[in-house]
């Protein structure tokens, strides 16, 4: 008898060390959020040395209304995980290969709507947000283009969601790199041998998506799960569908309140100009990749809370947060340091506008040594998202936008000091922190599984 492991011994989270079991599930996911910040890099890289600062402005000044859009698919993709790892924890097999044709179909529909309505109203959106006239119409270009792609960058994420969600955060990464190598191919092709500009970058962009999300769907369906998508068995049920936009609501509306609150920062930032413009596009690059290990333990730490509380084990999933706890403070004091000194560096890649670097710089100076309380935040809201409580990420993210928004507009736009934005960014994440610590102590995060067990205690434990 072969003793090559079972891939439910592979991606169950439930058994075996602690520390090892985490490591060996977030290394493969640091790597895809390393590849997949090379997406928006990448794309940064090629316009602002090969088109311009005001096209690399254009880029930047879309995003805020991207993540607007994504709210409605991001709630999605939450609840479908919370449902996923923990029915896969429990081992309910029939529930979950439910739960994934359900969420593929709830996908599907949302990501219509998005392209219709973000096709659509990318113009009057921009203008809405004072985008400068030296860049409006190509902001609307690459706007217009990237919603047109909608579908195939949301199968990918509800894809390699489901796989992480069932323990296997391999898979994601290698499709995720082979999408990653074929967009930087195509961005070179588009942009310095075809001369396409941004709709190039956009072009080049949504293609890899495709490829990525043709992939996963091929995977899932290889019969190594004990799933299988199809058109025939994609279909909405409606208990499972109720659930996941239950848990799923409160990721949406956080997602929204921090898209809105990107929005009115974006507006504030606008003010300064496409110098500003542009050297906070490179910050939030920069900024992005060093919190990317992180950001990826906080995604595995969500599916090894959400297996252990679908498996009934609170104990264990607990002992899992402290553990990641340690690590990422541990990780983002080093880094924080590291990017104090050496993060003038990265910023050259992107640009050689000495204007852009010096107000980029003062930026990722602020923010560096805040990195282990971002790591923090993530990590706590991944694990209680994965216990089914995601009403408390979503609590402390409004709660941060409300102390962000009132403080950027008192240091940064009243007295003209554009680097308040900076300084308003650490308020909320120093304020999302406090909360979400304290609902984490509270010990309430113990009684949302999906997944009842008879054994188990309704009243809340202590943590």
């Amino acid at each position: 008898m072969s003793t090559k492991p079972t891939h439910d011994e592979r991606g169950d989270l439930t058994t075996g060390s602690i520390p090892k079991k985490l490591l060996m599930f977030s290394l493969p996911m640091i790597a895809g959020n390393l590849i997949s910040q090379l997406y928006n890099v990448v794309d940064s890289i090629v316009v602002g040395n090969f088109v311009g600062s005001d096209a690399l402005a254009a880029v930047s000044a879309s995003f805020p209304i991207m993540m607007l859009f994504n709210a409605m698919f991001w709630g999605i993709a939450v609840g479908s995980g919370i449902v996923i790892s923990q029915n896969f924890g429990a081992k309910r097999y029939d529930v979950l290969n439910k739960a994934v044709n359900t969420s593929f179909a709830l996908v599907y529909i949302s990501g219509i709507i998005i392209t219709i309505l973000g096709t659509a109203f990318s113009g009057p959106l921009l203008r809405l947000l004072g985008t400068p006239e030296n860049i409006i119409n190509d902001s609307t270009i690459y706007l217009a283009i990237i919603f047109a792609g909608t579908l195939g960058n949301m199968a990918y994420n509800i894809g390699g969601g489901i796989l992480r969600g069932m323990g296997d955060s391999r898979w994601p990464l290698v499709f995720l790199s082979v999408s990653a190598v074929l967009n930087i191919i195509l961005d070179l092709i588009f942009v310095v041998v075809f001369k396409w500009g941004v709709a190039g970058v956009a072009i080049a962009t949504i293609i890899a998506h495709i490829v990525s999300g043709a992939l996963v769907h091929m995977r899932i369906n290889s019969g190594v799960y004990p799933v299988h998508v199809s058109l025939k068995s994609m279909r909405i049920e409606k208990d499972l569908a109720a659930t996941i936009i239950r848990l799923g609501i409160p990721a949406a509306i956080q997602n929204v309140a921090m898209s809105l609150g990107s929005v009115i920062i974006q507006s504030f930032a606008n003010r300064f100009g496409s110098n500003y413009i542009a050297a906070n596009s490179i910050v939030q690059k920069v900024d992005g990749f060093a919190v990317v290990p992180m950001m990826a333990f906080g995604m595995a730490l969500s599916t090894f809370v959400g297996q252990n509380v679908g498996a009934g084990k609170h104990d264990r999933a607990k002992e899992g947060i402290q553990v990641a706890m340690l690590s990422v403070t541990g990780f983002g004091l080093v880094l924080g340091t590291f990017m104090w000194f050496y993060g003038s560096y990265f910023m050259r890649a992107f640009t050689s506008n000495q204007v852009v670097l010096d107000i980029g710089f003062v930026g990722i100076r602020i923010l560096a040594f805040f990195y282990f309380i971002m790591g923090m935040n993530q990590n706590l809201s991944g694990a209680m998202r994965g216990a089914g409580a995601s009403v408390a990420p979503m609590v402390t993210s409004i709660a941060g936008n409300l102390i962000r928004i009132p403080v950027a507009y008192f240091i940064a736009i009243v007295p003209n000091n554009m680097f308040g934005l900076f300084w308003a960014m650490v308020a909320s994440i120093l304020t999302q922190f406090v909360l979400i610590f304290a609902y984490f102590r509270s010990g309430h995060w113990r009684n949302f599984s999906v997944v009842q067990h008879e054994e188990e205690p309704v009243a809340a434990a202590q943590a």
